[in-house]
């Protein structure tokens, strides 16, 4: 009877670890996630930054799958690289580690259930009567903290009596395969490896395992991690099943390297240590080998991912963002912002390559080509106008749009008239020299950039004079098939536009909802 009622009660500690951890993830999403977004977006520069990106976010969220799917998401919209991401996911697997320790220190070592009750209980009282939002978050993050380390201590206390009433050799001297087996089974089921680090800690704990199953019942949580980014990139972008297929390879890479070498010679490192408390020696060795496999696979990121490209080609022609999470939101603006910049970067290099003697066949598909991206952004924008957004998205996606579409209206006006300035250009009239200089002049002010790009008053003033020139040569530019009022009258609709579509920035940062 005491037998069931210590394994009844180790099951509850179990669910109320697991909802815990979960509400935790839930509180961290919403206080965190999205910045947590747009720095993974504007901090990976380098692989090296990359995997300490993963593993202090990791550790910060207590999640490895929820940053997984992060990363996912960042992916997707393409904010992240597939060698970036593949980076954070081996830091990601380091700082999942920290819960071992957490819950070592703190559940084991501390001995805090006591106060677990009184904190949840403060923290379930905030969450309901404090308004939504940050603040309403807040208290279901502290209610999650005391809920958790009950449920820990619920565990361990259930443990320990049903250790003294049943005979643990059947759990025992089986081997470590299995031990691994079930570890990938648990963690998969369950949808954490945390916790499967827990019910490794307190089966060592009350000494229902030896260390030496426990070492492989870790490794087997780790392996099992990988389900979670497959069912995540099931559907979606190509590229999110190339980052499960690398997540897949290094977790496996990292198994057999922890299963084959460390393992074998870890009693071997804690006799010279001089480490002797099981519970230490297990998160060490958690913490150890996933240190070893970011050792061993960074240099190879490069490899692996054209290995995997290979196998997993992308679309030619992916949409800009193609899978956009509510916490990355504001990291997909930022990308928007860069892309619409590229785009009227592209507009201006076309337009003064065209004013500096570029065919006109050339600067009509180069125009196609701006068209194009002009569609790809205006699907991107719908996609992110699904999403609830704050004044200060909103305001930035309309600047954006009107940014996006000054610009195209300008390669429009010019491509109006691409054929006469062609023509004009090629005049072999002495009388129309002088107006083909003035129109190309005109436009390379137009474009110029920084301190030499005109105002509205001075491009006014040389449209007016323009127009009187070409008043005066409307009779040979006639003669030549030209028409030269029409082409004067695009110019300075190209100019004006142009100029409006300078004058608009997007927001340099934006307010979380």
């Amino acid at each position: 009877m005491t037998e069931t009622v210590s394994l009844g009660m180790a099951v509850v500690g179990l669910g109320l670890f697991l909802y815990a951890m979960q509400q935790l993830e839930v509180a961290l999403e919403h206080l965190i996630s999205g910045p947590v977004a747009r720095w993974m977006h504007s901090a990976t520069r380098t692989p090296l930054r990359c995997v300490g990106v993963g593993c202090l976010v990791t550790a910060m969220m207590q999640s490895s799958s929820l940053v997984g799917l992060i990363v996912l998401a960042l992916v997707s919209s393409r904010m992240l690289t597939l060698r970036q991401a593949m980076a954070i996911m081996l830091g990601a697997n380091l700082g999942t580690t920290a819960t071992g320790w957490l819950v070592t220190l703190l559940g084991f070592k501390l001995s805090l259930g006591s106060a677990g009750l009184p904190l949840a209980g403060i923290g379930a009282l905030l969450a309901v009567l404090l308004p939504a939002g940050r603040w309403r978050s807040q208290g279901l993050l502290l209610f999650s903290f005391g809920l958790l380390l009950f449920g820990l201590d619920t565990m361990k206390t259930a443990t320990e009596g049903l250790a003294q009433g049943v005979d643990v050799s059947a759990l025992q001297g089986h081997s470590p395969l299995v031990y691994l087996l079930v570890g990938v089974a648990v963690t998969a089921v369950i949808q954490s490896s945390s916790a499967t680090m827990l019910i490794a800690l307190t089966a060592l704990n009350s000494h229902m395992l030896s260390l030496n199953d426990s070492l492989a019942l870790v490794i087997g949580a780790d392996l099992g991690t990988t389900s979670t980014l497959l069912l995540g990139a099931i559907k979606g972008p190509r590229i999110k099943r190339q980052v499960a297929m690398f997540h897949v390879i290094y977790n496996l890479g990292t198994a057999l390297l922890a299963f084959l070498l460390l393992m074998p010679l870890w009693s071997t490192v804690a006799m010279r240590s001089g480490i002797e408390d099981p519970l230490v020696l297990l998160v060490g060795f958690h913490s150890t080998f996933n240190a070893l496999g970011i050792v061993v696979f960074l240099p190879l990121l490069g490899r692996m991912a054209a290995f995997i490209e290979a196998r997993l080609p992308a679309a030619p022609r992916p949409m800009l963002l193609e899978s956009v999470r509510p916490e990355t939101l504001d990291a997909a603006l930022e990308l928007l912002a860069s892309a619409c910049e590229n785009l009227v970067t592209s507009v201006r290099q076309l337009a003064l390559a065209f004013t500096n003697g570029d065919s006109a066949e050339h600067f009509l598909q180069g125009y196609r080509d701006v068209r194009d991206e002009e569609i790809r952004l205006a699907l991107a924008f719908q996609k992110l106008e699904q999403l609830p957004m704050n004044a200060a998205q909103v305001k930035c996606i309309r600047r954006l749009r009107l940014q996006i579409s000054e610009s195209v209206y300008a390669a429009k006006a010019l491509k109006d008239v691409a054929n006469d300035f062609s023509r004009l250009s090629r005049s072999r009239s002495s009388r129309l020299a002088p107006v083909a200089v003035r129109v190309r002049e005109g436009l390379q002010a137009v474009f110029a950039e920084g301190a030499d790009a005109p105002d509205e008053e001075t491009h006014h003033q040389a449209m007016s004079a323009m127009h009187e020139l070409a008043y005066r040569h409307l009779q040979a530019a006639s003669d030549d098939g030209i028409s030269l009022l029409n082409l004067a009258r695009e110019v300075d609709e190209c100019g004006r536009h142009w100029l409006r579509a300078t004058r608009v920035s997007a927001p340099s940062a934006f307010v979380p909802p």
